[in-house]
């Protein structure tokens, strides 16, 4: 499903810059900070599906790319792959855009749940 990916026609669910300060030594941004953004991105994405509040609930396959550098434009699309009675399933597509090409960084199948106020998992409206 990863090899012939290409940047979605949506708009990005998350845009931000992969800062300097997450930066290794030879200046990619570390995956943990990667990582942070999925979950972001992956909340906001989930909270319009679900209507409401939703968390992750699993991360079912999540595969690095390329390398993000510091400085770069970082933009995260998600797109709803399954749909079930509380949860469902989100593919998030990161991509570096530096100047005008456009790099895979990573790629991710999420699982997450809708819940209510008490945290408790409810029915998809």
């Amino acid at each position: 499903m990863t090899e012939a990916l290409q940047r979605p026609d949506t708009a990005p669910t998350l845009v931000t810059v992969a800062p300097h300060s997450h930066a290794t030594p030879r200046g990619a941004v570390t995956g943990a900070w990667i990582m942070g953004q999925l979950d972001v991105a992956a909340g906001l994405a989930g909270r319009k599906i679900a209507q409401g509040d939703a968390l992750i609930l699993s991360i079912k396959e999540l595969t690095f790319h390329a390398a993000l550098a510091a400085g770069a434009e970082f933009a995260i699309h998600a797109d709803l792959t399954r749909r079930g009675n509380s949860s469902f399933n989100l593919f998030l597509s990161a991509w570096a855009e530096p100047d005008t090409d456009c790099t895979l960084v990573m790629s991710a199948d999420v699982v997450l749940v809708a819940i209510d106020a008490d945290g408790k998992p409810r029915k998809l409206n």
